[in-house]
Parts: C-alpha cells; sequence; structure tokens
C-alpha cells in the first residue's frame, strides 16, 4: 500500500452515497480533519473529501505504519452537479520540520458507486 494514497469505495444508498477511505500514513500521524468542499484542478470541478493527517496529536505506541481507515457522507444532489469525487490526503507538518509533501489523492466517480 503507497503510503498517504487513499484506496477508495463508493456505495449509493436511498440517503447518500458512502465513500469508504483507506490510506497508509506516517507512525507520528493521525487524522484531524475531513472536510468536503468543491475542489478545481486544471478548469475542472470536483465534489472534494480532504482528509488532513497531522503529527501534532500522536497516538503512543502505535504501528510504524498506521492504516486509517474512515466513512463519510456526501449528499445525493452532489452527483448531479459534479462527475466524480476527489478524494485529498493533506499533510499538516510542525513548524520545525520543512514544507508539506505534495498531497496524494485519488478520484471516484458517482457512477461506479455501488447500488
Amino acid at each position: 500500500m503507497k503510503s498517504f494514497k487513499p484506496y477508495l469505495s463508493l456505495a449509493k444508498t436511498t440517503v447518500d452515497f458512502t465513500l469508504d477511505v483507506v490510506l497508509s500514513g506516517n507512525k507520528d500521524q493521525t487524522i484531524t480533519s475531513i472536510e468536503q468542499q468543491e475542489v478545481k484542478k486544471n478548469e475542472q470541478a470536483y465534489w472534494g473529501v480532504i482528509i488532513t493527517l497531522s503529527s501534532e496529536t500522536q497516538v503512543v505506541n502505535g504501528p510504524d505504519r498506521p492504516i486509517f481507515s474512515t466513512t463519510i457522507g456526501i449528499p445525493l444532489e452532489k452527483a448531479d452537479k459534479y462527475k466524480t469525487v476527489k478524494c485529498i490526503v493533506q499533510q499538516k507538518m510542525q513548524e520545525e520540520r520543512l514544507g508539506p509533501p505534495a498531497d496524494e489523492e485519488t478520484d471516484i466517480d458517482f457512477t461506479d458507486s455501488n447500488n
């Protein structure tokens, strides 16, 4: 499993879309936030799910390569406006470290959902 690259599964229910995300991080990191908003890349609009990892809060005695998993509900109407969900993993670094590494991302189309 490539570190920080999100692996996705999307299911559609009568209430919403359910996005399951699995990713691998560093030993000293935890998920500090999950946000949803429109994301634009190359003049194309996507529905974005942004997961932020940080070492500001740490799990003591955790594994060297922790596996994080989370489930996010996405309103059904987002599929009317956007074709694709873009899941982006950002890393927030502590002040004394050099700048953050590049974001990792994975896309999945709303039409790829398991009904």
